[in-house]
């Protein structure tokens, strides 16, 4: 049984994560994104720590996930893929029709894992895209 908990939270809540894991040396609005407070966010919290977060923006039915991070020490240990799964749901309570990644070759294999499927296309960056849709079972 997993001693952590997830839960949708306020923007602020998922900054300090945020910055530990893409811009430690860096400054705090290195990870703040246009849009952060109409942002859904969602904290995998041990006890009261945050040690994952997942930031969803949405565009008509479309979901993108922002931010998405695990602290080191929690890696492996099923926090990322909860997270995501409770994204899925929420995106799928809201009549959610994709939910995207834009992301490196080196997840691709947590991301094909959990249904998404790379699209390459022209002049883009590589994303990973799970049509939920078609996916009801997520």
């Amino acid at each position: 049984m997993a001693d952590w908990y997830i839960e949708q939270v306020f923007a602020a809540r998922t900054w300090k994560l945020r910055r530990e894991v893409f811009s430690a040396k860096g400054q705090l609005s290195d990870v703040m994104l246009d849009g952060d407070f109409e942002a859904s966010h969602f904290a995998a919290y041990s006890g009261d720590e945050v040690v994952g977060v997942l930031t969803l923006q949405r565009s008509l039915g479309d979901y993108e996930i922002r931010y998405f991070a695990v602290h080191p020490d929690f890696r492996r240990q099923g926090v990322g893929t909860a997270l995501l799964h409770y994204a899925v749901q929420f995106v799928k309570t809201f009549n959610g029709c994709r939910l995207s990644v834009q992301t490196g070759r080196e997840q691709q294999s947590f991301w094909t894992k959990n249904r998404f499927v790379l699209m390459k296309e022209s002049d883009k960056p590589e994303r990973f895209i799970n049509n939920l849709k078609k996916d009801i079972t997520a």
